[in-house]
This record gives structure tokens, C-alpha cells and sequence, in this order.
């Protein structure tokens, strides 16, 4: 008996040893993300860049080989962290990336917020080698774009912008691997001068979403590409939202669109440090209405972690995952803030009921990292990878992509696991997507 017990527990040792050396099986070509080297996450309060590290840049993480000896490849790229988790985006097939300047490089000797200027720049880059990134193009597409999207057949780029005018929305063919002309267009039935955080593509190519984050709304607007010039009309009803959406996606059926509230705001102390909890809407889209009328309507709402700025949907549709700033990114030295700052950040995972739209929060997932922005599931759905802009730790420079486990069994609630493993990338990652 004590011989069967005792062989009892070197097997499960054993098991347990195995699992911690489990292989990383992250699917897909490549990560590509984008990294604003010129503020410390803590510049959000008290307005101070801090000390500079590097320069912007887009890195990529090619994903071949042992996982152990993946690295970034990196070359200069104007972005900026103030904004959504939306500046970046590639074509369809994955060989370009484009990046919007929101603001600039500081002027020389700037130390502080205020010494950023106003970007209007997009950035094309060949991405064709992922270990040799080069710059192709840079085109003046107007004042302050803060996201930027590709069209299903990657013919067209969808811009958002934050202050431009009563302009908040551009469209800009890409033929040829050259940029063409760039169409500007007030989003139809929304207030002119709101700002449009992220405009979004439907699946199908036809139709747009744009969140308009001081108006907690949703506009969707109908777009003919056939023509040449472009032309947009608003499509059904604008939707009301939780305050202060932040980003946005359709599901990967384009049944529903969900968007991130962030419950910021002029009656929060610090604007956002003392933001509750934020949540999810899901609204569904309504693009075959059987009336004739087109109705948009609010599905679903769930609850995620403070600040929750970011988020992907798995590519099978069921799952979400939130990237929660809580307040990591307080000052250290600040003795106001010492009370109130978390040393920690967080995940949220959700499950989307494909069918009706409805969301449900499954957990909460706590980390040592400092303004996560981004996470993007792999293609198996069975990870995720996590842009963490700093860490707690100052003498470790740079930012880092950390890579979690998403664990599905039969039966089972599904939960995260992280599996300490990341790779390094520029100080300031901010945002990403995945090359499948």
C-alpha cells in the first residue's frame, strides 16, 4: 500500500513537472505591435514624460521556431500610447502594416504632455520579411488620427479621428502597395465634432462602425466602394452605449458588435483614476432586416475590470478577453497616489453566446505589469498574447509581450493561465495584432 502510495506521488510530481515545461504552441506567422518610446505610462497623471528609452517603433515577433528563441525586429514608426489600442492594423494577407501618428515625438527638450505636437501622419510599412521591416510610405491624412483599420479585401483603410475639423472619418484606397487619395466624411447622425476612437469594418466589406467616445454611442454607416470616390451613409439607428466606449469589433460573423466602456469622465476624480469597474455592451447589428426597417439593438452587458481599454474576440466567436489598466500606472513617488495605486493589472475573460449576442463574465485574471492595452487571441484560440507597456520593476527596460494559456476542457468553465513566458519589445506597447 505505502509502495503504491509513494508511486502515486512521484507520478503526480512527475505530471506536475511535465505541464510546467508544457511547449508553447502559439499559432499564427507573426505579432506585429506598435510602441510610443516617448512618455512613462505615468505621464497620464501628472503630465510628465519621464526619462526617454529608444525611439517609437513597430516591432515584429515572427513565430517560428522554438518559442524560447523568439525576439522582435523593430524599425522607427511616429505613434502614440494616448489614444485607443487601435493604431495599428495589416492587410489581409500580411504583407504591410500601417501605424497613425496620433501625436508626435516631443520638440527637443520637451518633458512634458504638452510638449507633444498634434500627429497626421500614416505609416506604410512592407512586412513581407518579418525580420526586415521597411518603411514605404508616409502620407499627411489630416489632424490627430487616433485608429486605423483595413478592409476585408485590404483595398481600403478606414481612419478615425479625433479631432479633425468636423471630419472623423477618412477612407484611403491602397492599390498597387501605394496609398491614394484620402476621402474625409462626417460619420451621418452624430454630433460633427465627437470624436470617432475607432472605425471598424464588417466582415462583409459593406458596412462601418464607428465609436464615438464623448457621445457613449455607436454609429453604423453603409459604404459604396464601387464607384471610385467612396460614399457613406448612415446605416439604422445610432446606439446608445455605457459611458466612454473606448474600442470596438464586430463578432467574427458580424451578428453583433461589441465595444469596451470605460466609465471615464469629468465626475470621476482623476478623470479615470477613480473609474469603477467598466463593462461590455453587445449590440446586435441588424443587417437584413425583414421589415425593411433597420433596427440596431443593445443585447447584452457584462462587467470587466477598472479600466479595461482593450480586448480581442476569439476567432471561433465565443470567448473575449479584456486587458484591464486598473490603476497600475500611478506615479510610485506620489505620496497622493500611493493609496490609491494597484500593483497590478488584469485580465477579464468572457463567454459570447453566438447565437443571441449575450456576454457573460467568467473571472478576473491578476498580473504583475504595468497599462496593458492590447491582447490578441492566436489562431487555435487556445492563447493569447498580452501588450504590458512597463513594469513594476524599473530596472527592467522595455516593454514585453506576455503569453498566457486559454484552458478549455470538456465540461469546464474555460480560464486563463499565465505561462511566464514574454518576449521584449520597445518601451511603450500599446497596440497589436496577430498575423495569422
Amino acid at each position: 500500500m505505502i509502495r503504491i502510495l509513494v508511486f502515486v506521488i512521484l507520478l503526480s510530481q512527475v505530471s506536475f513537472a511535465q505541464n510546467r515545461m508544457a511547449p508553447l504552441n502559439f499559432e499564427g506567422k507573426a505579432l506585429v505591435s506598435v510602441s510610443d518610446a516617448d512618455m512613462v505610462s505615468s505621464a497620464y497623471v501628472d503630465g510628465k514624460l519621464g526619462e526617454k528609452e529608444g525611439r517609437d517603433a513597430i516591432s515584429l515577433i515572427p513565430l517560428t521556431g522554438n518559442y524560447k528563441d523568439w525576439k522582435a525586429y523593430e524599425t522607427f514608426a511616429s505613434n502614440s500610447v494616448a489614444g485607443p489600442p487601435c493604431s495599428v492594423a495589416v492587410s489581409p494577407e500580411g504583407k504591410y502594416a500601417f501605424v497613425v501618428e496620433t501625436f508626435t515625438p516631443p520638440s527637443e527638450g520637451g518633458t512634458t504632455f504638452n510638449d507633444l505636437s498634434i500627429g497626421r501622419l500614416l505609416s506604410v510599412f512592407d512586412i513581407g520579411n518579418p525580420r526586415n521591416p521597411k518603411l514605404l510610405e508616409t502620407k499627411d491624412i489630416g489632424e490627430r488620427p487616433v485608429g486605423v483599420s483595413v478592409s476585408p479585401n485590404g483595398d481600403w483603410l478606414a481612419i478615425g479621428y479625433y479631432s479633425n475639423g468636423n471630419k472623423n472619418l477618412g477612407l484611403i484606397p491602397f492599390k498597387n502597395s501605394r496609398l491614394g487619395e484620402v476621402y474625409t466624411f462626417t460619420i451621418p447622425n452624430v454630433d460633427p465634432e465627437t470624436a470617432a476612437n475607432e472605425i471598424d469594418w464588417h466582415p462583409s466589406g459593406q458596412y462601418l462602425a464607428a465609436v464615438m467616445q464623448n457621445s457613449n454611442q455607436i454609429a453604423f454607416m453603409k459604404v459604396d466602394l464601387s464607384k471610385g470616390k467612396p460614399i457613406v451613409e448612415g446605416y439604422g439607428n445610432v446606439v446608445g452605449t455605457g459611458k466612454y466606449p473606448m474600442k470596438g469589433d464586430f463578432t467574427p460573423n458580424g451578428n453583433h458588435y461589441i465595444t469596451t466602456c470605460l466609465y471615464w469622465g469629468p465626475d470621476v476624480d482623476g478623470t479615470w483614476i477613480e473609474a469603477p469597474r467598466g463593462q461590455l455592451n453587445s449590440i446586435r447589428f441588424d443587417s437584413s432586416p425583414d421589415d425593411g426597417k433597420i433596427l440596431h439593438s443593445n443585447i447584452s452587458t457584462a462587467e470587466a475590470g477598472i479600466s479595461p481599454e482593450g480586448f480581442s474576440i476569439s476567432n471561433d466567436g465565443t470567448l473575449l478577453v479584456t486587458t484591464n489598466l486598473e490603476r497600475s500606472y500611478l506615479p510610485y513617488e506620489s505620496k497622493s497616489a500611493e493609496p490609491r495605486i494597484t500593483w497590478y493589472s488584469s485580465l477579464s475573460l468572457l463567454s459570447i453566446d453566438k447565437k443571441t449576442g449575450k456576454l457573460g463574465h467568467i473571472g478576473d485574471y491578476y498580473f504583475q505589469g504595468v497599462l496593458p492595452e492590447a491582447a490578441v487571441f492566436d489562431a487555435s484560440d487556445n492563447y493569447l498574447a498580452v501588450a504590458v507597456f512597463d513594469s513594476f520593476d524599473d530596472s527592467r527596460k522595455g516593454s514585453r509581450i506576455d503569453f498566457w494559456r486559454v484552458v478549455k476542457q470538456a465540461g469546464e468553465t474555460p480560464f486563463l493561465v499565465n505561462t511566464n513566458h514574454n518576449v521584449p519589445v520597445a518601451r511603450g506597447v500599446h497596440s497589436m495584432v496577430l498575423i495569422k
